[in-house]
């Protein structure tokens, strides 16, 4: 037992004190003035998909109907498989293209204020969220930049300036 907990703290400090995985295109700006693009995936119950976006559209897409009016999101799609894939699992995929930093716009409200204001009803928007995150079977979310291999062919050395 005194070797488990000693061995399983070694493990914790290597892991704590090691240098952190190397993300290159995170570091070192290939994507720097370029939109992002985030891609959102949903796995659903089989049958459940349209439920789950009419959920979808009533509490939470008027939230990204404003920040698009608002200038905080270029765009957002939503995308279903034009055919049958095995894997990865997906049933919905939504692409929000959001400005580079430098042209995004700051939002006046917070995103409490927003729900608050889009949702007089608050305990009805609850209700859907909790219904739609419950029809969730697996989600994760991606998020993208451009990299131009004309200007920075590389991923790990710094964006040139």
């Amino acid at each position: 037992m005194k070797k488990l907990l000693v061995l399983l703290t070694c493990a914790m400090f290597a892991g704590i004190f090691s240098p952190p995985a190397a993300f290159p295109q995170a570091n070192n700006g290939a994507g720097e003035g370029k939109p992002e693009v985030h891609v959102d995936f949903y796995k659903l119950p089989p049958g459940r998909q349209d439920e789950w976006l009419a959920l979808y559209k009533k509490s939470h897409y008027p939230m990204m109907k404003w920040q698009i009016e608002h200038g905080q999101i270029t765009s957002e799609t939503v995308y279903t498989r034009a055919i049958h894939q095995l894997s990865p699992s997906w049933d919905i995929a939504i692409v929000i293209v959001i400005p580079p930093l430098s042209q995004r716009k700051k939002s006046e409200l917070t995103r409490a204020q927003l729900m608050r204001k889009l949702y007089p009803n608050l305990d009805e928007y609850v209700k859907d969220e909790r219904k739609r995150w419950a029809l969730t079977l697996e989600h994760w979310d991606e998020r993208w930049v451009e990299v131009d291999i004309e200007k920075n062919p590389s991923l790990y050395y710094p964006n040139p300036d």
